[in-house]
């Protein structure tokens, strides 16, 4: 995938990475080492993050290389102390990026609600019929869809109604909670850096 526009291998390589990173930098650097494709690896890495688009690659982009600099540059392989530079810059960019973003979809959804809680309008229930249309609802319509065998059960009313519905089959993803929901990038990057600077000043 070295010349696709969406190198979906590799940042799923990376989130990996990133999590190792995190849990134990120095472990996964001297992994790497071995392999000697540390500098290779961090290079590519910091040019594909400009086509991460997901929360998830994302934010353990940011816990990876800010869990860098938690280790004393002489304990850090060569290549990487050549980059620092740029490593610092894609951590504290991406960081403040995803910050910007959530501050966005919390002030879109703050206003959305508050457009929820003005507006008079409660839908079509509170429409009623007209003289000439049927009074009917669409839990009678999927109802009578069941019982006569014509719902191809994709519908989930009917397969309610039926006692069909498969309450394992919502989307857990949403429901799905990890510890690194309750980091804060920015904080984190920060105090990483804040440690960094007063243990080695010339480097950062």
């Amino acid at each position: 995938q070295i010349s696709a526009k969406s190198p979906l291998t590799r940042i799923s390589v990376y989130q990996v990475l990133g999590s190792a990173l995190y849990y134990n930098p120095q472990l996964q650097l001297a992994e790497m080492e071995k392999r000697a494709v540390t500098g290779q690896v961090f290079a590519k890495w910091m040019q594909d993050v400009e086509h991460m688009e997901k929360w998830l690659p994302r934010k353990l982009t940011v816990l990876g290389l800010g869990s860098l600099f938690i280790l004393p540059t002489q304990a850090l392989p060569q290549s990487i102390v050549g980059i620092l530079p740029q490593l610092l810059h894609t951590a504290v960019r991406l960081a403040l990026a995803m910050k910007d973003e959530s501050n966005k979809k919390e002030d879109l959804d703050e206003d959305g609600e508050a457009a929820a809680l003005a507006g008079d309008d409660v839908g079509d229930l509170d429409q009623g019929f007209g003289e000439d249309e049927d009074v009917t609802n669409e839990a009678d319509e999927a109802y009578r869809k069941a019982l006569m065998g014509t719902s191809d059960w994709d519908d989930d009313m009917a397969k309610f109604l039926m006692g069909d519905w498969d309450e394992d089959a919502e989307d857990v993803d949403e429901e799905y909670e990890s510890v690194i929901d309750a980091i804060d990038e920015v904080i984190f990057v920060n105090d990483t850096l804040k440690l960094a600077f007063q243990r080695e000043p010339a480097p950062y």
